[in-house]
């Protein structure tokens, strides 16, 4: 998914065409530039975060000996900006993973006992996705679980929940519980007992049978419903997480 912000041309003695490209919620900075009469040169460069990510340059001689030159410079600067961003847009989108790959190899990692790996991928996941809530809740459980740092995990994933109220608006019932399950791991991680179980009852509150955190409410010794049915975990990552944290609680 890719959007443009209208293009800014700047009179400076030279032509300069600015706007900003967001991929992905990525957002990237596109300049495109006249480099006078001495090269004939236009350069047109691609910034994320003050850093170049891509660069044309094209050669204009040929237009200098029609009479309409000022005219054709500028269309001329125009058609290499939106092509340059056309090209890069394209390019990312053979470059980068969906948000699903990125998950179905956590998965693949915690089922074979990598949990540093699958740490690993979220946050090479998160260079592509830097705002998507779902990757920062579950990086936030692992970065609690796994580094052993429970006070920076309960952060993201807090954020990760502001980040879901923010981002949607309908159905976002139905992904509570998994955020308030790793919001809960993170608390658990930092011995946190009364915050984790409000943040494990908050999850329960829309979806009363989810086994993973009646689950973790069962290690608490806090009353669950008699009967549950010991299906197989939905979700691969909850289960592994929580297996891994009950390790760690162990020793």
């Amino acid at each position: 998914m890719s959007k443009q912000s209208k293009i800014d041309i700047k009179a400076k003695g030279s032509e300069e065409l600015n706007n900003a490209v967001t991929i992905d919620d990525i957002t990237y900075q596109v300049q495109t530039e006249d480099m006078g009469p001495r090269t004939n040169t236009a350069i047109t460069t691609i910034y994320l975060k003050g850093k170049i990510v891509y660069s044309k340059k094209s050669n204009y001689t040929h237009l200098k000996k029609l009479k309409s030159f000022t005219n054709k410079l500028k269309t001329f600067l125009e058609k290499q900006h939106q092509e340059a961003i056309d090209m890069f847009i394209s390019s990312q989108a053979k470059v980068q993973k969906r948000k699903s790959v990125y998950f179905e190899e956590v998965q693949h990692l915690l089922r074979n006992k990598n949990p540093k790996n699958a740490l690993r991928t979220l946050r090479e996941a998160l260079e592509v996705y830097p705002k998507d809530p779902f990757l920062l809740s579950y990086y936030g459980c692992l970065v609690a679980v796994i580094e052993n740092k429970p006070r920076e995990g309960i952060s993201i994933c807090r954020d990760a929940l502001d980040r879901l109220n923010e981002t949607m608006t309908f159905g976002i019932e139905f992904f509570y519980p998994v955020f308030y399950l790793n919001l809960g791991r993170a608390y658990i991680k930092g011995k946190k007992k009364k915050e984790a179980i409000k943040a494990l009852k908050d999850g329960l509150q829309y979806d009363p049978d989810n086994h993973d955190i009646l689950w973790e409410m069962n290690k608490f010794g806090v009353r669950r419903k008699k009967s549950v049915p010991f299906l197989e975990r939905s979700n691969p990552i909850n289960k592994y997480i929580g297996l891994i944290l009950h390790k760690t609680a162990r020793n």
